[in-house]
């Protein structure tokens, strides 16, 4: 910030200056030293300027058409100058100069216009475009401009006493000098008045263009009442109003009336994101002010691809045109996570089979209970579950009988397979609402395998890669829990089996036991009973058919 700050004064006082010098110029010829010498050097230094403010203009204004339109402003007061010198060190012939003179309203007319257009082209984006019907404005205007240069023919603008040398200097003034002058001065008034109503910063900050603006009245008054020091000091209008015109235009660009592109260097110097943009050579030209000094090597690395920096920093890097971007990336979060998956890993590689299936189902229960809401849902569908778990695991415990111990750990590698299971098929519910038969053979498939532990036998045919609902996967699986539940004690054999059914999958169960389950059959789709052999159907939708 310290370093914009110091270029902008720096500059301001070159521009300073170099107004003194001219000033000084224009005095020293007005008092009879070389004058024409002077009065040349103070042209090429009013010039100058004007370029260099255009140039500057074009660099910083972001809107394109502004850009274009300040540009021409400079252009015009580039031009006014260039005609307001010839007319008093290169031209001698009466007639000529006078129409010099009568260009002056070129600029004074058209400079007025153009900043209208700024005017309301402020707040637009970048490729915003003026409508067609605002662009009639130069209809009237090039009109007083030839009302203007066509005076020698009707005299409306200027008049001459008859009998004498046409010129600037015995003229007086006709209707349509006023107005043309009149109609200037409505150009400039709307447009600073649309400047100040756009404005978006503190109002005190406005004074400045109104303050110019003042100043430009003030000695537009002085300099009519012919003044003699005046005309000494500042009695070159053309000069003095197309530095009052810039001043107020560069006033309206420091308050952000116009908006441009400066600042953003400052701007990315106190950001907290650890970046810096580098050139193709490597070299540093941008740096927030907490990114850390890196080696060429370690950039060079970092232009090829990802670096790690620590355990929790990496370094990446983007190509931009002329260089590279490079920051920081902060992935503490991602490292803790690793670390605790690596560490739930290694914990229960060190468990058998059962243990690790209830060390797991409890871990993800505690778990879900902690961070998410899918807790309550998994507790609240497994509920008995849970239950019998809890019953079974008592008996367990108390249990001295080697046979009743084993059937008891076998019931409890059933129920757990089952919360385990179901557990992951509401998960992916949670996602999505489409899922395949495939997941399904799984968690009958892993329920089956536990039942064989009991001594059941155990059959599965289930077809794969069918897409059906979710909600239809968990009914499946719970109508499952439900008969192995309640013929557990008497279970003998289940067999598993799922057809093709035009839109729809039909699911066979079929199971052997000796107990009563007649009332569970309303759940189901079909229900049949014969020689203590249960069969059982469910039917839901294929989504691809659906689809």
């Amino acid at each position: 910030m310290a370093k914009v700050q110091k270029s902008e004064v720096k500059a301001g006082i070159i521009v300073v200056l170099l107004i003194i010098c001219a000033v000084l110029a224009r005095v020293l010829g007005k008092l009879g030293y070389a004058s024409v010498t002077f009065g040349l050097i103070r042209t090429i230094i009013y010039i100058g300027l004007y370029i260099a403010w255009g140039v500057s203009v074009r660099k910083r204004v972001i809107q394109l058409q502004v850009r274009r339109y300040l540009t021409a402003v400079s252009a015009l007061m580039v031009f006014w100058f260039v005609v307001r010198s010839m007319k008093y060190y290169f031209i001698f012939n009466l007639d000529i100069t006078r129409y010099l003179w009568y260009l002056y309203y070129l600029p004074t007319l058209f400079i007025p216009l153009l900043a209208v257009y700024v005017s309301m082209l402020l707040g637009k984006p970048e490729n915003y475009r003026l409508p067609n019907w605002i662009l009639l404005l130069y209809i009237p205007t090039v009109v007083f401009l030839l009302l203007v240069l066509t005076n020698d023919f009707h005299q409306l603008a200027f008049t001459f006493p008859t009998g004498e040398v046409w010129s600037d200097a015995n003229n007086d003034y006709g209707i349509g000098y006023y107005i043309v002058l009149s109609w200037e001065i409505i150009c400039a008034l709307i447009a600073f008045v649309m400047m100040v109503f756009k404005c978006r910063i503190s109002p005190r900050k406005i004074y400045l263009p109104i303050i110019i603006m003042v100043v430009s009245v003030v000695y537009a008054l002085i300099y009519s009442s012919g003044v003699q020091w005046m005309q000494v000091i500042g009695g070159d209008i053309t000069a003095a109003q197309c530095l009052l015109f810039a001043a107020i235009f560069e006033s309206c660009i420091r308050c952000n009336l116009i908006q441009t592109n400066t600042g953003y260097d400052s701007l990315f110097e106190v950001g907290t994101f650890s970046a810096q943009i580098l050139d193709t050579d490597n070299q540093t030209h941008y740096a927030a002010a907490n990114a850390p000094k890196l080696s060429k090597e370690l950039i060079s690395k970092a232009e090829r691809g990802t670096v790690r920096l620590d355990k929790n920093t990496l370094l990446k890097s983007s190509k931009i045109d002329g260089g590279y971007v490079l920051w920081q990336e902060d992935i503490t979060a991602i490292a803790e996570l690793l670390e605790q998956l690596e560490e739930n890993k290694e914990t229960l590689a060190e468990s058998n089979f059962l243990e690790m299936e209830n060390y797991n189902t409890k871990l993800k229960i505690n778990t879900l209970r902690e961070k998410n809401r899918l807790y309550d849902l998994l507790q609240g569908e497994t509920a008995h579950q849970i239950k019998l778990l809890d019953e079974w695991l008592t008996q367990y415990d108390s249990e001295t009988n080697e046979e009743k111990s084993r059937s008891l750990l076998a019931k409890i590698a059933v129920v757990g397979a089952y919360i385990k299971r179901y557990g992951n098929l509401l998960f992916i519910g949670e996602k999505t609402d489409i899922t395949d038969t495939s997941e399904l053979s799984m968690c009958l498939g892993e329920s089956l395998a536990n039942l064989e532990l009991m001594g059941v036998e155990c059959g599965i045919d289930i077809l794969q890669n069918e897409k059906i609902f979710v909600k239809d996967a968990v009914r499946a699986y719970r109508f499952f829990e439900t008969i192995v539940e309640s013929s557990m004690n008497t279970l003998q054999s289940v067999w598993l089996k799922s057809r093709n059914a035009g839109e729809f999958i039909i699911l066979h169960i079929e199971v052997e036991c000796k107990t009563e389950l007649s009332e569970i059959s309303n759940i189901s789709d079909t229900c049949e009973c014969e020689d203590g052999v249960w069969r059982f159907t469910l039917r839901f939708e294929k989504v691809g058919e659906q689809v």
